[in-house]
């Protein structure tokens, strides 16, 4: 037990000597750390602040506005230069975006196009990647290049299967496009696998049915044949008549025992 003591205080009057070599160090690493909480605490409030700025800056941001005694899209500028003063922020990728979809709602669709791609390649980790890449494939639409859409929705669709907000909308865009390039069968497997959705509500699934049986109504080569019944057999024919083998007078090896499942 005495030993036991010793070794024990042996080890507090180390321990103690350390600490009071290194007070300073110890010190000077409690402040560090002090510091390091404060400044990490203060950038954290800063971000805060500086997203909510960002925020009331986009909402003040209108729509639309008059044009001529029309309502009109929103102008694309005061979208840009909020992303601009506020880069880095939540608001400013939604900027950058609602700068795009401006540009294409006003049929400047090689703009649009040209700024869906720059969001696309600066913001490849954004949750508004799905949007971003559905405008881009709008915005080739709109320039013209169908097999462009087409195959940039068909990319959509594989990279978000389980997105029915954005998976939706593609399915029905590229059936659309489908009809314009003659792959009339593929078009209609679309509007068939929406049309299944058991949702009333769902706008996709109407649309897809609307334009479903107006496909059909078009191309009535599309219905699939029902499957052609087997032909009857003379028993099924004439119930309760069976048609007898005649006996025959060679012997014949006895056919083999059919193995039992």
């Amino acid at each position: 037990m005495e030993a036991e003591s010793t070794r024990s205080t042996e080890l507090y009057l180390k321990v103690t000597d350390w600490l009071y070599v290194n007070r300073k160090k110890l010190i000077i690493a409690a402040s560090t750390v002090v510091v390091l909480a404060v400044i990490i605490g203060l950038m954290a409030w800063q971000k805060a602040q500086t997203e909510a700025a960002a925020i009331n800056k986009l909402l003040d941001v209108p729509l639309t506005t008059i044009q001529s005694g029309q309502v009109a899209s929103a102008q694309v500028a005061p979208f840009l230069d909020v992303a601009k003063q506020y880069p880095g922020t939540s608001a400013g990728e939604y900027a950058e975006l609602l700068a795009a979809e401006s540009l294409f709602l006003n049929g400047k669709y090689p703009e649009a196009h040209q700024q869906f791609s720059k969001f696309i390649d600066n913001h490849s980790d954004s949750s508004l990647l799905p949007q971003a890449k559905m405008g881009l494939a709008a915005a080739l639409e709109g320039e013209g290049n169908t097999s462009g859409a087409a195959q940039k929705y068909q990319e959509v669709i594989m990279a978000y299967p389980t997105d029915a907000n954005i998976i939706s909308p593609a399915k029905l865009t590229l059936a659309r496009l489908d009809e314009q390039l003659n792959k009339l069968d593929q078009a209609l497997n679309y509007y068939t696998e929406l049309a299944r959705v058991n949702n009333p509500n769902d706008p996709w699934s109407l649309e897809a049915r609307e334009r479903g049986e107006l496909l059909l109504s078009k191309h009535p080569e599309l219905r699939k044949a029902p499957p052609a019944a087997p032909l009857p057999s003379a028993t099924s024919v004439l119930p309760g008549l069976q048609k007898k083998t005649p006996a025959s007078t060679t012997t014949r090896a006895p056919a083999p025992a059919r193995p039992k499942p």
